[in-house]
């Protein structure tokens, strides 16, 4: 009798009609390592898409950083402003000696200095920590060392200019003494 059914192979021979290999998924890389152009056309997609994103997202953050440093350069302008009304404050010191003309003056500019500094902390601008604290090279500036037992080295002793920054970005640095130790 012979074999009628060709797909099928007789004793010892190859089948006649290959069976259908499942299709390929594409985690299977190809063995001949190129893609299709489906693949190729859905690569270029998703990287395109990404760069967008990426884009979109640098573009975000650029507008809402120049929104929260805008003021930046208005405030280097006024800094020395405050910097001399402080200065004329401590000057006077408590008025005594000024008078009795001159106390509501002093008053007044406290008052100012006060209302100046708010103002400040409400746009974001926040004093960097200086005296009495360790020395810190990306916030400080040394202008001089001074010898001084009560401070261990390292030690911010005296604040010359005071320090400012705007949302945590560094406007300006403190210039301080800083202590040598004993």
């Amino acid at each position: 009798m012979s074999d009628e059914r060709p797909e099928e192979a007789r004793e010892g021979e190859e089948p006649l009609i290959e069976q259908e290999q499942p299709a390929q998924s594409g985690s299977m890389p190809d063995p001949s390592g190129e893609k299709s152009p489906e693949e190729v056309w859905k690569d270029k997609y998703l990287r395109l898409l990404a760069d967008f994103d990426n884009h979109r997202k640098r573009t975000v953050r650029d507008l809402e950083d120049g929104r929260r440093f805008a003021n930046e350069g208005l405030l280097r302008a006024i800094l020395p402003v405050l910097d001399n009304l402080e200065r004329a404050l401590a000057h006077a010191g408590d008025g005594g000696d000024l008078g009795p003309s001159c106390e509501g003056l002093l008053e007044g500019l406290r008052l100012t200095s006060k209302q100046f500094l708010e103002t400040l902390e409400k746009n974001g601008v926040t004093r960097v920590p200086a005296e009495g604290e360790p020395f810190d090279p990306s916030v400080h500036e040394a202008v001089g060392y001074a010898e001084n037992a009560n401070h261990p080295e390292g030690t911010v002793v005296e604040v010359y200019q005071q320090g400012y920054r705007i949302h945590n970005r560094l406007v300006r640095p403190a210039m301080v003494t800083v202590s040598r130790g004993a």
